[in-house]
């Protein structure tokens, strides 16, 4: 369904709003997405389990959240349909909406709209809204080839399982209530992810491509990089717990931000009183090296959107400046109740980020944009390593959780990935995956940041709309223990 078909039934939707006098106020949002799917195996061992199986969906509808009259905007609905789009499935949705009302603890009030700059280029690709699906299946044997091509390079032809996807996807979206507030956006997406697993060697390698535009997509790479990251993975040994001098690698990085830090620095968690920070902002959280920032306008970017669920603009907004709390992500209805206690935020956050690609079935909920980093010292992987004499590089984290509540900072997941000793600034043997655990404090690790590479690899979060460009940080002490 094209843009403006959408923004028709947005309006209708609205018409129909104000003709129910008892409806106070409401919001309606309505998406219309898809996304195409290839995946490929490539299997020594089971040659006949080689698939290259192509999957395309595509989902809408439409939701009303409407606030009744005499409530004090507490008494509030929410109902959707995502059947065929008609005056009459409105009418019905709407009906719902008014018949589920419940009250809520906090007053809702519907943001006003705010003027807004465009960017200078457009943030998605007209042509990735009508990819050919052969474009999609050349896409992931693109990623294949990578990934053999290397390996066979190396002489590695036998005991290998190798698996792969490709991911086109789109979404328009368009948002509007009854403050005057109607928006609307587009966003694209072009993944493809790679796994490598030498089974004699018992090493793996994983690799990945995103970005927003086809003339920016680059599937082989991703082939290549897992099939390096499993050749280097060789010989793996296995090293005790201990507190260790480390090297955190980006996907790790991306794993903290995404499973501990990011839900610490987001204002529903501040409101449940699970947060860490909810009385520091403007305090010393971090080494003064650190300066974070979610961006959601660089082009290129797979986080990247001209405006939120709320139907108001993205930008930019600091978290970490010089190691202080200075921000927070928000939505509009968290930043509007917790002014008073901590201060102005912009809600440039409220995103209806859904695996399922149905943006109109879910209220705003607070999700990052594109997570990035700057420091007065950032370096090269290479100086970044120079000064350890004796440390780890750890590759990735996988199931990390919070045990004892995210208010501790207290963290604790596998090491995995590429993961190596660190001996007199070299990547020497390679970790065992699964041998150790991260088992250590967040908010300890921040205050020991030394040091933050120039690296700037783009890691995509769980929803797939969100990313972390994440560099390497260097930390002067962990605790890790033996995974049994």
């Amino acid at each position: 369904m094209e843009l403006y078909r959408l923004r028709n039934y947005v309006e209708l939707a609205l018409e129909m709003v104000a003709d129910t006098p008892t409806i106070r106020a409401a919001e309606v949002c309505a998406s219309w997405g898809g996304h195409q799917l290839v995946q490929v195996q490539h299997d020594t061992e089971r040659p006949s389990d080689d698939v290259r199986a192509l999957h395309t969906h595509t989902t809408g509808g439409l939701s009303f959240l409407v606030v009744l009259a005499g409530g004090e905007g507490r008494t509030v609905g929410f109902a959707m349909t995502d059947d065929e789009l008609t005056p009459e499935s409105l009418r019905e949705a709407l009906e719902r909406a008014r018949h589920s009302a419940m009250v809520e603890p906090r007053t809702l009030a519907f943001p006003r709209p705010l003027d807004d700059t465009p960017p200078p280029m457009s943030l998605y690709d007209p042509q990735v809204l009508d990819l050919p699906e052969d474009d999609v299946k050349q896409a992931a044997g693109e990623v294949m080839d990578g990934a053999l091509t290397t390996l066979q390079e190396a002489g590695v032809v036998q005991q290998l399982r190798v698996r792969g996807a490709v991911r086109s996807q789109y979404e328009h979206l368009v948002v509007g209530n009854t403050e005057g507030l109607l928006a609307s956006d587009t966003t694209t997406g072009l993944l493809a992810t790679m796994t490598v697993h030498l089974l004699q060697a018992q090493s793996r390698g994983y690799g990945s491509q995103v970005t927003t535009h086809r003339g920016d997509f680059v599937p082989y790479d991703a082939g290549v990089e897992a099939a390096q990251q499993a050749l280097r993975a060789q010989g793996s040994i296995v090293v005790p717990g201990d507190d260790y001098e480390v090297v955190f690698g980006p996907r790790a990085v991306a794993a903290l931000l995404q499973d501990v830090l990011l839900p610490a620095l987001s204002l529903d968690t501040v409101a449940a009183g699970t947060s860490p920070f909810a009385t520091q902002r403007g305090q010393l959280i971090a080494s003064p090296l650190l300066t974070m920032a979610d961006n959601g306008r660089l082009p290129g970017l797979l986080g990247s959107r001209l405006m939120t669920g709320d139907g108001l603009p993205t930008s930019l907004t600091t978290l970490i400046e010089h190691g202080r709390l200075v921000g927070f992500l928000a939505d509009a209805y968290h930043a509007q109740h917790l002014w008073e206690h901590i201060g102005a935020v912009g809600p440039r956050h409220g995103l209806r980020h859904t695996t399922t690609g149905q943006s109109f079935s879910m209220r705003p909920g607070i999700f990052p944009t594109n997570i990035t980093f700057s420091s007065p010292e950032m370096v090269p992987l290479d100086d970044l390593l120079a000064p350890i004499v004796h440390g780890l590089y750890l590759g990735d984290l996988w199931h990390l959780t919070a045990p004892e509540g995210l208010q501790t900072g207290s963290c604790t997941g596998l090491i995995v990935g590429p993961s190596f000793v660190i001996r007199h600034g070299k990547l020497v043997e390679p970790v065992r995956p699964g041998t150790l655990r991260l088992q250590d404090n967040v908010l300890h690790v921040l205050q020991r940041l030394t040091g933050l590479s120039t690296t700037e690899q783009p890691v995509v979060l769980a929803t797939r709309q969100s990313l972390v460009l994440a560099p390497e940080w260097r930390c002067s002490q962990v605790h890790v223990v033996a995974s049994h």
